[in-house]
């Protein structure tokens, strides 16, 4: 597939516009064996749909990271252009998925030609976004009709492990962008370039052991960027919250995909 790309001559200002968030940027630089090992793919039913959404749609995954759901789109017969700026989260993809084009670049500076793309996917990561400059690269690259889609693993539960879990990562959080502060939402709703198409949630629960819980744990951007012998703390308070509990551990996620369509010029 062909994304198109910057403009002749332009590859030294893309590079230079690569910059993300200190916490993704250094946590994701330190922990992807964690994120590898931790994170889950997603729901089978949401993929499944997304897929069929991206038919024959030249497609852009914005933000990446290892390339959890860009290898649960290739599975499906999709040849996604990957964009991703952590080098270390860029390289595991590349890796793992060696026929799949991956690219440094940021949601607010895509290295892609102007309506080049059918859908715009992200996964697990609009939330980092400079939201207003992404919308306006997401709405530049996509051709009319063109569909952004976004895809989470939300963690949502109420059992006591799980509320201790959430009190560890909690108190490192600061100011952190998250799902959860919806403000990722907002924005793409309130912008009228862009109209819904659909959304959907599954349960998407996944059975892991002491260590996955740790994983997940230690895979969060803010957990991964401290100092070692913080990091081991932080292992160490998970392990003793879910002390006794029976192996596999459930833990909760909440499977949701979105979809837009950005809308036709006004004739």
């Amino acid at each position: 597939m062909d994304a198109g790309g910057p403009p002749a001559g332009a590859l030294g200002r893309w590079a230079e516009l690569v910059t993300v968030h200190r916490a993704a940027a250094e946590g994701f630089e330190l922990g992807v064996a964690h994120y590898r090992s931790g994170r889950p793919r997603y729901h089978d039913d949401l993929v499944d749909r997304l897929a069929r959404l991206l038919a024959d749609r030249a497609v852009l995954e914005i933000g990446a990271g290892t390339g959890v759901l860009t290898a649960q789109l290739v599975e499906r017969g999709l040849a996604p252009v990957a964009v991703e700026p952590v080098g270390a989260m860029r390289a595991a993809l590349v890796e793992a998925l060696p026929q799949v084009e991956a690219r440094s670049g940021t949601a607010e500076h895509l290295p892609v030609g102007d309506g080049t793309v059918g859908a715009v996917v992200v996964a697990q990561a609009f939330h980092w976004f400079d939201h207003g400059p992404a919308i306006d690269e997401i709405t530049r690259v996509l051709t009319p009709g063109g569909l952004l889609a976004t895809i989470w693993n939300v963690k949502e539960g109420d059992a006591p492990w799980y509320r201790r879990y959430m009190a560890v990562i909690d108190r490192h959080a600061d100011d952190t962008p998250r799902h959860r502060d919806q403000a990722w939402r907002r924005a793409i709703d309130g912008d009228e370039r862009l109209e819904p198409v659909g959304e959907w949630t599954v349960d998407n629960t996944k059975p892991v052991d002491v260590d996955g819980v740790v994983d997940r744990a230690l895979s969060t951007s803010f957990i991964a960027a401290l100092p070692a012998a913080a990091k081991a703390e932080v292992a160490a308070e998970i392990r003793a919250a879910v002390a006794g509990e029976a192996e596999p551990i459930p833990f909760p996620y909440r499977g949701e995909l979105q979809v837009w369509a950005k809308r036709s010029p006004s004739v």
